[in-house]
């Protein structure tokens, strides 16, 4: 049987179609369109028409790749974005009277539990940190006292860049960088201390920062999943793109254009959290909310 997810997030949309049978998942194919859902959002508190617009036609085309594919069952989710505004409704509707499909959006709570799931395909061991770094919002899971604990906060690189870079397409000085910081730092008071962690790193910034740290021309999922990443490399890449204007971003190997504005809010995350949890290197996955979604419709 062919499954299908699709993810609908605050930077971007995107899809997994796998092929299931007897417990086994063979992974089709993956999709990605940045749509810039949450613009705006951490202001007003209200999705933007061309964002609609935008979110609708990824869908759309996603949707329409599954048809293609003979996939016979699709699971649509709405995260960060759409839980923080009062006009989610819009998208909703209109995508369920357009397509006939719903979109169910999804509390930062079960956000992180279908994380969870989705990594659990490899992971071992009870000392683990997973971290997944997305626009609106940054997922925690690990385990305490032999359970399972699930924690979203509402940091990601897209709320953060719009909230403390003043303008993105300018290099970012370190005054701005301090006060990012501190923002950061500020939201993980609410999560655990001294805790010895075997770190899983998740999502957008955390990928993206791996396929600069490789030099990557064209993406490569295979190369990326279970790659490590050091905090000392962390912070040499947020040293460097924070010196460059948007476009000289724009040029760097493994950076995707459509990233470039908001990956030093995002690096800036992920340097803070390795710092406070004493990271030495985090180890990548590719296996996130999307696999989560696909094993509980499997």
């Amino acid at each position: 049987m062919k499954l299908g997810a699709i993810d609908v997030g605050t930077n971007s949309c995107r899809m997994l179609i796998v092929d299931y049978h007897q417990g086994r998942y063979q992974e089709l194919k993956q999709g990605l369109i940045t749509t810039r859902l949450g613009e705006g959002v951490a202001r007003t508190g209200l999705l933007k028409e061309e964002a609609i617009e935008r979110a609708l036609k990824a869908i759309k085309d996603f949707l329409r790749e599954m048809r293609k594919a003979g996939v016979e069952k699709v699971t649509l989710v709405g995260t960060s974005a759409l839980r923080d505004v009062k006009n989610a409704g819009e998208l909703t509707a209109r995508l369920e009277q357009e397509t006939g499909n719903k979109l169910k959006i999804i509390s930062g709570r079960e956000e992180a539990r279908l994380i969870y799931t989705g990594v659990s395909i490899d992971l071992t061991g009870d000392d683990f940190l997973i971290i997944d770094i997305g626009g609106g919002s940054t997922e925690f899971i690990w385990q305490e006292a032999k359970q399972v604990v699930f924690k979203s906060l509402n940091i990601g690189a897209v709320r953060m860049t719009e909230g403390y870079i003043s303008d993105p397409v300018k290099p970012v000085d370190n005054a701005e960088l301090k006060v990012l910081k501190e923002a950061v730092n500020d939201k993980l008071t609410q999560l655990i201390n001294n805790h010895s962690f075997r770190a899983i790193g998740l999502g957008g910034t955390i990928t993206t920062l791996a396929a600069i740290d490789l030099e990557m021309q064209e993406y490569e999922s295979v190369k990326i999943h279970r790659y490590k990443l050091t905090r000392d490399k962390v912070k040499e890449i947020l040293a460097r793109l924070s010196k460059l204007s948007l476009d000289e971003r724009k040029e760097i190997p493994g950076l995707q254009p459509e990233r470039a504005d908001i990956i030093i809010a995002g690096t800036m995350i992920l340097q803070t959290i390795m710092e406070k949890f004493q990271l030495v290197e985090i180890t990548i996955s590719e296996h996130g909310i999307l696999y989560g979604i696909i094993r509980e419709m499997g």
